[in-house]
């Protein structure tokens, strides 16, 4: 996402949570933790099994690595990144979001409209058509299960 909604706060680069047990970062939705990206947290408190982590690298809010790795360049560019309260991305990241959330509502109605078709009808072409239309939109709503798709 463009930077022009960055408060230049560093709260980001702050309040990192991981998981390192499960190699996994919840920054940026929720993430394999590679090992380079690792070796740039520092541990300040715990939650459960989840580590709450600082940038080594983060001085008076702004960055003092030269090679930042694009995990932190692109921050924040998917709509299931973990926002620090009072960001400046908080209505951005919510409002595409929302986009996702509607597509997987319509696409639940869809299912429901074309399994109602596979039940009522004879023809076989259509009921094929429909099953596979399914089939795509609940590949599609899988796709953020781990985000709670199956509650939209």
């Amino acid at each position: 996402m463009e930077d022009t909604f960055c408060n230049k706060c560093g709260e980001c680069c702050k309040h990192i949570k991981a998981d390192f047990e499960n190699k996994k970062l919840f920054f940026d939705g929720i993430q394999d933790l590679e090992d380079s990206f690792k070796d740039m947290l520092i541990e300040t408190s715990k939650e459960g099994n989840i580590s709450v982590c600082r940038c080594k690298y983060l001085q008076n809010n702004l960055c003092t690595n030269n090679e930042k790795p694009d995990i932190c360049t692109r921050y924040p560019s998917s709509p299931f990144a973990f926002i620090p309260e009072n960001c400046g991305y908080t209505g951005k990241v919510f409002s595409e979001l929302e986009k996702i959330k509607q597509k997987i509502r319509k696409f639940k109605e869809e299912i429901i409209d074309y399994g109602s078709i596979i039940n009522s009808n004879g023809n076989k072409n259509e009921s094929r058509h429909a099953e596979w239309i399914i089939k795509s939109h609940e590949k599609f709503i899988d796709k953020y299960k781990e985000y709670g798709s199956q509650d939209w």
